[in-house]
């Protein structure tokens, strides 16, 4: 079951991959305030809500993410999500608003799912999900998840043991008797393509599904923006505004500081599944981590966002002299890595010591803290790396995700 959890996870991560501001998912610098912009091309109604100060025909601005847009106005909020799964055409539009006139008037429209407000019950299917809602302070809203086994965070796992989350089993066979108990507000979901059963399962019977795309973000800052998208259900805007904007001031300043540095040191990652060898992409999530922490990637100059398949041998004639070895997916010990497959043995990386996992946070029982906060906190996975690839630069900063392994 764990590993089955981990092949899952990792497949999601690499897919086609504490301060009173909110930061209380791992160490950051101090909050920035952030802002939400104007946008006069939003029409006006004659609805208001209570906060219509800054509601009042506003749009934030989205700079990275490419999945989604977020509108605001008097009496509603509009989010779409654009290609909401591999392979995906569709787009899904999102109606928020606690004005009962507008509810009505959407009410029969099947091309909008309706979310009133408040939000107070939600279930979440991913643990990638879970940081946002810390970042948030809006924890305390979930009341259900599939295998809690694998949460990490420790303030969620309280309230699982405190009987406040409900275990719905296992995320590909959902207790969904336990799952319409629950009376959820809404949930948030994912789909990796073959999860349409389930979300139509859930909509007929009337329970509001919202998609979410962060895991297609191919800019770790573009699935970090997500926060905004989340934020938006809860009247967490300004919040989520700038706590965004902090993560991206701390990960532009990582990736600054390492683009002045005079070696690249050339770096692979992954290992081999069966036959194949996992490799992203050129222009995927965790080549683009590579490069702005100062590394040669050795993809870098493949061109596609998704991950290659690639067999050992054409990994070792590129990668068999690699500097560093970073992301050994399960193997946490060289021993481990060289029972799975001497040939292993040979990468220079290996003869070196210089190989490096996301396992330094690992709960009781196998859940992961890089696969569940990494997305909502990439400044910290790129100051992790750049301390890796360039330790003198990075002497001040303790590893959060990731350790060396002997």
């Amino acid at each position: 079951m764990k590993k089955l959890y981990f092949l899952l996870q990792l497949s999601i991560f690499l897919v086609i991959a504490s301060c009173s501001s909110g930061l209380k998912t791992g160490e950051g610098p101090p909050a920035v305030t952030g802002g939400i912009t104007k946008d006069t091309s939003l029409g006006e109604t004659n609805h208001h809500l209570p906060n219509e100060a800054y509601h009042n025909s506003l749009s934030t601005t989205i700079e990275y993410a490419n999945r989604f847009t977020l509108s605001f106005y008097p009496s509603f909020k509009k989010i779409t999500i654009n290609e909401p799964w591999p392979g995906s055409t569709d787009t899904l539009s999102y109606i928020i608003s606690s004005d009962t006139t507008l509810i009505q008037q959407y009410k029969n429209d099947e091309t909008i799912t309706l979310i009133r407000q408040p939000v107070q019950r939600i279930v979440c299917f991913s643990t990638t999900h879970l940081a946002f809602l810390e970042l948030l302070e809006t924890e305390d809203h979930l009341i259900g998840f599939p295998t809690t086994d694998y949460i990490y965070s420790h303030k969620i796992r309280a309230r699982v043991r405190e009987g406040r989350i409900k275990n719905l089993g296992p995320a590909n066979d959902i207790n969904f008797e336990s799952l319409l108990s629950l009376d959820p507000d809404l949930v948030f979901a994912f789909n990796m393509g073959n999860e349409h059963a389930l979300v139509r399962k859930m909509q007929r019977s009337g329970i509001p599904v919202v998609m979410n795309a962060d895991y297609l973000e191919n800019h770790p800052l573009g699935r970090a923006e997500w926060i905004k998208c989340m934020a938006a259900f809860f009247d967490k805007d300004i919040e989520a505004d700038s706590i965004f904007r902090q993560i991206e001031q701390s990960y532009l300043d990582t990736k600054r500081k390492m683009s002045e540095t005079h070696t690249r040191p050339s770096v692979f990652t992954g290992i081999v599944y069966g036959d194949t060898w996992f490799m992203p992409g050129g222009r995927n999530y965790g080549s683009v981590f590579f490069k702005d922490a100062g590394g040669d990637y050795l993809w870098a100059g493949n061109n596609s966002e998704s991950i290659l398949q690639l067999g050992f041998e054409s990994v070792y004639e590129k990668a068999g002299k690699a500097d560093y070895w970073i992301g050994t997916a399960t193997y946490n010990s060289l021993r481990e890595i060289e029972q799975a497959d001497i040939r292993y043995r040979d990468f220079r990386a290996f003869q070196t010591g210089e190989i490096y996992n996301y396992s330094a946070k690992v709960g009781q029982n196998g859940g992961n803290a890089y696969f569940e906060m990494g997305y909502a906190r990439p400044d910290i996975i790129l100051k992790d790396l750049a301390k890796i690839l360039h330790p003198a630069e990075m002497k001040d900063h303790p590893f959060y995700f990731y350790q060396k392994l002997y």
